[in-house]
């Protein structure tokens, strides 16, 4: 089963109306991810891109959802009073790893040869920081990956580069891996949107801190 998302219903449907008023007010996005900022765009929030390079390396032992928290609110940077911070990131698991970003084409052919086939979680994870309320939360979702042979995969990295992306591949792909998934396809896309509009306390402040 897929379900809705407003991303998707907005896309397919030529919504234009804003969200939310403009303010004047704007977001901090602590990401380079294209697709995040798709995906603000598309929900016509005013913000600006300041990443946060840190290690992401996962530790030994550690956990897939405790290395995602530590990395989401490492990657919040410096907070300030004034700022409404998001920070992102999004792992694939699968057997209780953590698949990263492809360092090398080998790398890539290796981790999409391990999912063909078979199913796996994605998750994303989210650090929220607005005047002294901090936040992490996350959300899962499952993808079943087609099966396929060592020449479509080569082809496939080939032609999409997936290096930039968890798992070695983008669910937007259209010739990818993907045969269907369970859950939000933001998430897998790399932003939680349902999960990021849960936390009304910080939209309160917003709204209010912000009116004109």
């Amino acid at each position: 089963m897929i379900l809705f998302h407003p991303y998707q219903y907005r896309q397919e449907n030529g919504c234009k109306a804003r969200l939310f008023p403009n303010r004047g007010f704007m977001i901090v996005l602590r990401s380079r991810s294209p697709r995040r900022k798709h995906v603000l765009e598309s929900l016509d929030l005013d913000f600006r891109i300041e990443p946060e390079d840190i290690d992401e390396s996962s530790l030994k032992n550690e956990h897939p959802l405790e290395y995602l928290k530590r990395i989401c609110l490492s990657k919040l940077g410096t907070r300030s009073e004034d700022e409404f911070l998001i920070s992102c990131d999004t792992i694939v698991v699968q057997e209780n790893s953590i698949l990263q970003k492809p360092e090398n084409f080998p790398e890539a052919m290796e981790m999409l040869e391990r999912l063909s086939g078979k199913t796996h979680k994605v998750a994303s994870g989210l650090g929220i920081y607005y005047k002294g309320l901090e936040r992490f939360a996350f959300e899962f979702s499952q993808v079943h990956f087609r099966s396929w042979n060592h020449k479509q995969i080569r082809e496939y990295i080939e032609k999409y580069s997936p290096f930039d992306k968890a798992g070695s591949y983008g669910v937007q792909d259209k010739e990818g891996p993907v045969q269907s998934f369970d859950g939000s396809y933001t998430n897998i896309l790399g932003f939680p949107i349902r999960t990021f509009f849960q936390y009304h306390e910080f939209w309160k402040k917003y709204l209010k801190g912000n009116q004109a």
